[in-house]
């Protein structure tokens, strides 16, 4: 459980960074 959630976080920050970037 703890792998998916730091996929989660992962794929979310690159999503901010790209969004922002």
């Amino acid at each position: 459980l703890g792998g998916f959630i730091f996929c989660v976080l992962c794929v979310f920050m690159v999503f901010i960074s790209s969004s922002q970037g």
